[in-house]
């Protein structure tokens, strides 16, 4: 991929000739080019021209650079290195490309594919900055103008709501970025996570209810008969209408995973002829009941506490201040 000006390096005085003349020295470059199709890395260059300083070379080759004589392509074989090329100005591509339909130059041109290959990731700017090696400004400006050809498009992500990842204008992101169904404008939706709990709580108790009217002295097909797959669940809920987006399978487990953690519900995998997302196998959940409710003494917090060694009389986590605590001895 081709880019319009060449990397900035500070300044070396050291070695800095009297008889400096740039335009040998963009003459030489170019005889260099020639010598390596392929291209010609910053080592190269380097060594060759050892009585050169970097500020001298960088001039020149931007200089090139801008008057469309070499490009500066990324290495395929190196990531992370760039490639100076004699001009190709058999391919009529001029000084900019077309993009999906819209018309970049060179430098937008890095950018772009550095976009493109992070996929439905995005790329932080940052990351874009370390790898073109380019400055601030000139980047911004160059995010900027592929933004307004909607090429390209930036997204909050969930995890840094102050900085946004960079990706094709026409992808979609992933759930790990926006946050998926549970986020909306960036907001963990508490209250929507709430009524799907107990809308699946609800219907798996209305199941129980059911397999134990019908089969009062089998505890085994009442047991079986109160099982409900994640499937089932998923399809009841989105005929409910609770959600303004259809929900999946993997959303609907994700809530039942909190009942199972509540002790409100159990799953069961058992083998399938069907082939789903899980291969052969099939959860099925249902609701439980404890035949008889657990001491005070039992939902002790501090039994369960992940923190639990850190926590002492005084300090930031204590027994004083502690919610959990608390609200256990006012049972």
């Amino acid at each position: 991929m081709a880019l319009s000006h060449a990397k900035s390096e500070p300044m070396d005085t050291s070695g800095e000739a009297s008889d400096f003349d740039p335009v040998n020295l963009e003459s030489s470059i170019i005889q260099l080019c020639l010598q390596f199709p392929n291209g010609v890395s910053d080592k190269i260059l380097e060594n060759s021209f050892r009585s050169v300083t970097m500020q001298q070379r960088v001039s020149a080759l931007n200089r090139l650079l801008s008057l469309n004589k070499i490009d500066l392509l990324k290495s395929s074989s190196e990531p992370g290195t760039f490639l100076y090329r004699i001009r190709d100005t058999t391919n009529g591509l001029g000084s900019s490309i077309t993009v999906t339909g819209g018309v970049i130059d060179q430098m937008e041109r890095v950018v772009y594919q550095l976009v493109k290959e992070s996929g439905n990731l995005g790329i932080w700017m940052r990351d874009i900055r370390i790898k073109t090696k380019l400055s601030q400004t000139i980047l911004t400006k160059t995010l900027k103008s592929l933004e307004s050809k909607k090429l390209i498009k930036a997204v909050k992500s969930v995890h840094a709501s102050k900085k946004k990842v960079y990706m094709l204008y026409e992808m979609t992101p992933d759930p790990t970025i926006t946050g998926g169904t549970w986020y909306s404008d960036h907001e963990f939706e508490a209250e929507f996570v709430r009524v799907l709990n107990e809308q699946c709580a609800r219907l798996l108790d209305e199941r129980l209810e059911e397999a134990t009217t019908k089969f009062p002295n089998d505890p085994f097909l009442r047991r079986t008969s109160s099982l409900v797959s994640s499937v089932d669940l998923v399809a009841l809920i989105n005929e409910m209408g609770i959600a303004t987006v259809s929900l999946t399978v993997q959303d609907i487990e994700s809530i039942l995973y909190t009942l199972i953690s509540d002790g409100k519900v159990e799953k069961t995998t058992v083998a399938t002829t069907a082939n789903n997302e899980t291969g052969n196998r099939q959860s099925l959940y249902r609701s439980v009941r404890s035949m008889l409710d657990s001491s005070p003494v039992v939902r002790n917090p501090c039994g369960i506490c992940p923190v639990f060694k850190d926590c002492h009389d005084d300090g930031l986590i204590t027994p004083k201040t502690c919610i959990y605590l608390n609200k256990w001895l006012n049972f």
